[in-house]
């Protein structure tokens, strides 16, 4: 599964990586809305995960612009908060993304979203490692 994690700390890309570790993901980081955004228009990803606080575009905006000019445009978005309020609720239900998180849950709910949300295309190892078959 290769993901895409926008998130400004590193602690909750560590925790993200550690709680999906058994299905052995490709996990690629960046730190600002920008460059999530720009990584994002380039490549493709089985899931993008976001925080919706981020330096420069925030994690909404980054989420709306995926949508409409990207290759991950049908691509499942999760959003982690630090609290999610209603508002927060409530954009995140527009946008169309497959879950919301607080930051205290990640260990304990995100693998379930990823596995009822979350169908990866290709074994990702097996691509990066050249074991087609």
């Amino acid at each position: 599964m290769k993901i895409l994690v926008v998130h400004r700390q590193k602690e909750t890309v560590s925790q993200v990586q550690s709680v999906l570790s058994g299905s052995n993901p490709v996990v690629l980081h960046t730190e600002s809305g920008l460059d999530g955004l720009l990584t994002s228009r380039i490549e493709h990803f089985d899931l993008i995960i976001c925080g919706t606080d981020l330096p420069v575009v925030t994690g909404f905006e980054l989420v709306r612009s995926i949508r409409t000019h990207s290759v991950n445009r049908n691509t499942p978005v999760i959003f982690i908060a630090d609290q999610v309020d209603e508002k927060t609720q409530h954009l995140g239900n527009a946008l169309g993304v497959a879950g919301m998180l607080a930051v205290k849950d990640v260990d304990h709910h995100l693998a379930e979203i990823v596995s009822e949300r979350v169908k990866p295309e290709s074994d990702w190892n097996d691509l990066l490692s050249g074991k087609l078959n």
